[in-house]
């Protein structure tokens, strides 16, 4: 039954992208389609739309999003940290994933979901019920594969990769890696990235994380355009300047908007970092404000304005880049503060996402050795992700790291260190390798030698996996109608 149900959702994912592809290469409008898993062509329209206007009856931005709020209820206080939290941090926290000797039956993960997610008779089970049951038919390649978030920016040839190459596609089925982040190189128009999002999903057996770097100023990845005439949002630091969270969040509500039109599901965004640091190039205004308190609010109503719409947001780059004047994509940075200090400033942000109930944190690649003792980046440090972030800061979400062919870390560490490093230290998903395979190779072999047990492992899969399922991603959430982009522009009137 698994393997009929599972057929025939691969051949509707196919079907769709197939579909897709015509229409992006014939210029056909690409209205009318849906993410992928299962294919149920869906797109919401703009008259549907109408009642989740950017301006419509918004949640407070102190309080705790509705998707965010069902997950929580759902899972209590949320998964035991990674390798063991302290007792006062861990005693809400629900017992371990699965044992180390959790099933392995092949090709069967993908019909499990389907079967857990499908609407039965029987009440609907909680995003984590569904999540454990989904695992437990997880072959070690299938859990493995979902501890990674993987970028495809060129093909073969050096072009920017606008349709999945051969490469791109061979790494895709081998891995089958959670989650997948797109850059400005993937963008050319609707219907072409449309049609790369499905195709990308109808190569992998369960539903992928499809992200962007879209934080406003200069850095978002969907940019107005003769093709997409989307919204130019301002930098962060020109919305923090307002101090006005309303209009911060309904700025967060019109970028989830957008993004849902080509079928992404998280955004790399906010920016909690605080720009203490005037020398500070690579966070600048990416940062709303120089003050915490400011900064934290701000980061705190984007980020409820994004989940409100349907879109995960992911606050980076913790513990904190705002204060650093080098930057991790050229090399070694590292900052002195204490501990003390950065309860001072850099962690108020987080601390405050913490609270309101975040989900994902991306960890930043600078190092702290008044904190650690060492200089191993936060990125890849126990003593940062299990110690601070989960076990004195309350996180019991994803924890992905930053992009890891970065210099910072591409520079100290071979791909297998970082891997080996990263479990250790608490990691559920490693951003970019710069060898996917490589990686998933060190992973997969790391648990049959017993370096890492299959518990580790499950710990972190059951934390992505429920966070999959409490945000829909099953049941194939509809596109947003393309006509609304661009169209809610009129709210960022007087931002320079």
């Amino acid at each position: 039954m698994h393997r009929k149900q599972k057929a025939r959702r691969r051949l509707a994912a196919v079907a769709l992208a197939a579909a897709l592809t015509l229409a992006a290469c014939t210029g056909a409008p690409g209205d009318g389609v849906s993410s992928g898993h299962p294919a149920s062509p869906t797109v919401q329209s703009d008259e549907s739309s109408a009642s989740q206007s950017v301006s419509a009856d918004m949640p407070s931005a102190a309080g705790v999003s509705s998707a965010a709020a069902s997950s929580a209820t759902a899972s209590s206080s949320g998964i035991n940290s990674s390798m063991g939290a302290s007792s006062s941090a861990s005693s809400t926290r629900p017992a371990d994933a699965s044992s180390s000797t959790a099933p392995q039956l092949t090709s069967s993960a993908a019909a499990s979901a389907a079967s857990s997610s499908g609407g039965g008779q029987f009440p609907a089970a909680t995003p984590e019920a569904r999540a454990r049951e989904t695992l437990a038919s997880m072959t070690l390649e299938e859990k493995a594969g979902q501890m990674f978030f993987l970028a495809f920016r060129q093909t073969a040839q050096g072009g920017d990769l606008l349709r999945l190459d051969g490469a791109a596609q061979e790494i895709l089925r081998r891995v089958q890696p959670g989650g997948m982040v797109l850059f400005g190189e993937n963008v050319d128009t609707v219907e072409q990235l449309r049609a790369l999002i499905a195709e990308s999903q109808a190569l992998s057996s369960l539903p992928l994380f499809v992200s962007v770097d879209q934080e406003g100023g200069r850095v978002q990845r969907i940019r107005h355009t003769q093709q997409i005439p989307a919204t130019d949002i301002p930098a962060m630091l020109t919305v923090g300047s307002r101090n006005d969270l309303s209009l911060t969040e309904k700025i967060g509500r019109l970028m989830a908007r957008e993004l849902r039109v080509f079928g992404f599901n998280m955004d790399f965004a906010p920016v909690c970092d605080v720009f203490s640091n005037p020398d500070n190039t690579v966070i600048g205004n990416r940062a709303f404000s120089t003050d915490p308190k400011i900064a934290a609010e701000q980061a705190a109503a984007l980020a409820a304005g994004l989940s409100a719409e349907g879109i995960i947001p992911v606050l980076k780059h913790f513990p904190g880049h705002g204060d650093t004047a080098a930057d991790t994509h050229d090399g070694f940075v590292r900052v002195d503060k204490t501990k003390t200090e950065l309860w001072g400033c850099e962690l108020l942000p987080f601390q405050r996402g913490i609270d309101n109930g975040a989900e994902v944190i991306m960890a930043a690649h600078i190092s702290l050795p008044n904190v650690t003792g060492d200089e191993t980046p936060a990125s890849l440090s126990r003593e940062i992700l299990t110690g601070l972030l989960r076990e004195e800061m309350g996180f019991d979400g994803v924890i992905i790291t930053d992009a890891l062919n970065m210099k910072a870390i591409t520079r100290r560490y071979s791909t297998q260190e970082t891997i080996l490093l990263g479990i250790e230290a608490g990691v559920d998903l490693f951003l970019m390798p710069s060898d996917p395979i490589e990686a998933f190779d060190t992973l997969v072999s790391a648990v049959e030698s017993g370096h890492v047990s299959m518990q580790r492992l499950d710990e972190s899969v059951l934390r992505i996996l429920t966070l999959k399922y409490s945000h829909g991603l099953f049941e194939n959430p509809p596109l947003q109608d393309a006509s609304i982009l661009g169209r809610g522009a009129s709210i960022l009137e007087g931002l320079a």
